[in-house]
This record gives C-alpha cells, structure tokens and sequence, in this order.
C-alpha cells in the first residue's frame, strides 16, 4: 500500500466535503425546501446556525460561536438579534457579578422544533436517491458512511 502523507488526506477531505455540498444541494435544496423556510421566515444560514447551536449546546456565547463557525461577531451578532426577535434564540445574561457585557445563547423550543422540521424535510427530500438503489449497494454505501463517521470520532476530534 502507497505511504499517505497528511497533505494528500486533506486535499481529498476537501474534495468529498464539496462533493457532499453539491450533492445535498442537489438532493435537499429542492422546492419543498424553500417552501419551508419561507413558511417558517428563516434562510439556510439561520437554519445551519441553529442546527449547529443544537449539536453544541456547550458553545453558547457569540465569541465561542464565531470562533468556531469562522463568521464574525459582528455578522452573527445580527443573525443571532434577527433570531431572537423571531423567537428562535434566546440570550440570557449571567447570574452574579458579571460586567453585563456577555450573553449566553439557546435555542427556544420554536427554535429547535423549526430545526427539525427543517431537517425532516431535507430527508424526506434526499432519502429517495438511496430508496432506488438496490439493497445491497445501499447496505454498502451505510457501512462506508458509517466507517468514516468512526474515523472522525476516534481521531481526536471528538471526546
């Protein structure tokens, strides 16, 4: 087997995350996507702010958000204030003896069940491509799936 450096498994991590990319937007972004959205008020970026926000509960302030989704404070300062005046992102100050400057973020219950239905329509959606394969490529196609979520868990990223 050829040696592998570092360099050449992160060039084709790249390459599957836009493969990835386009195939949702293909498959999920459809009519019954944008439909939704419109009928809940909410563009994609909100709704992927909200889905991460609901993964990482534990990230819960604008500089910790920011920090890891690589958007500035200041632009997910103005999605988070659009959100809350929605009523899908709460902020909530400190108890004691803080400076009153920082907030910590959470979803509402509208927040999380616009998340889910969000994402109950992307599947409904997407999961008819796997629907039409034959059972036996499918089978294959979650057990590689499967194999590399397992490698990005035991990697280090995840505790």
């Amino acid at each position: 087997m050829k040696a592998v450096t570092g360099r050449e498994i992160v060039v084709e991590l790249m390459e599957l995350g836009a493969v990835i990319g386009h195939w949702n937007k293909k498959y999920s972004t459809k009519e019954n996507l944008t439909r939704k959205l419109d009928e809940l008020g909410l563009t994609v970026h909100q709704v992927e702010l909200m889905g991460f926000m609901r993964s990482n509960p534990e990230l819960n302030t604008v500089s910790q958000l920011s920090h890891e989704l690589f958007i500035s404070k200041g632009s997910l300062s103005l999605m988070l204030t659009k959100l809350q005046a929605a009523g899908f992102v709460q902020k909530t100050a400190p108890a004691g003896a803080d400076d009153g400057r920082k907030v910590y973020l959470a979803l509402t219950e509208k927040g999380a069940e616009a998340v889910e239905d969000v994402r109950n329509t992307m599947l409904d959606s997407a999961s008819g491509v796997f629907d039409e394969m034959d059972g036996k490529r499918r089978q294959m196609f979650y057990a590689k799936v499967m194999e590399l979520k397992e490698l990005f868990d035991i990697g280090g990223w995840k505790e």
